[in-house]
């Protein structure tokens, strides 16, 4: 399969969860990054052109949801996936009301991941396309 551009970071506290999500999404021609904690993932963001994050929401010291608002904050281009083992409605709308374009459960179906991520950096082209549309009617 062609190598495609866009960076995937997959920040989980999990080793066997950033492995298997790196395993799936690299199959399907993305490269991915992936980072253990909250502020290795602001660290790899820095210094990588990184155009989708899926991040685990129970992480030790930051969460995910915390992760979330810094990311959106600072590079808003981002698109995000939010991914825990703990179903509840209230986090995942708050997330979704943050930027997050999805919510997904462990354990996770690793095709609905992929579709997920399809999805997700397709609405984030869209809506570079277009801002740059809007920028050159003025």
């Amino acid at each position: 399969m062609a190598e495609k551009q866009e960076v995937i970071l997959i920040v989980d506290d999990e080793m066997v969860v950033r492995r298997v999500l790196s395993e799936k999404v690299g199959l399907a021609g993305y490269r991915c990054e992936q980072a253990s904690t909250a502020d290795e993932a602001l660290a790899r963001i820095k210094s990588t052109a990184v155009q989708l994050a899926i991040l685990d929401i129970k992480m030790p010291g930051k969460s995910g949801v915390e992760l979330l608002s810094e990311i959106k904050a600072a590079h808003p281009d981002i698109a995000v996936i939010m991914a825990t083992a703990v179903i509840d409605i209230n986090t995942a709308i708050e997330c979704l009301k943050q930027g997050a374009y999805d919510y997904i459960t462990k354990p996770f179906n690793l095709d609905e991941v992929l579709l997920s991520v399809e999805r997700a950096l397709e609405r984030r082209r869209l809506e570079q396309e277009n801002r740059d549309y809007q920028l050159h009617l003025e």
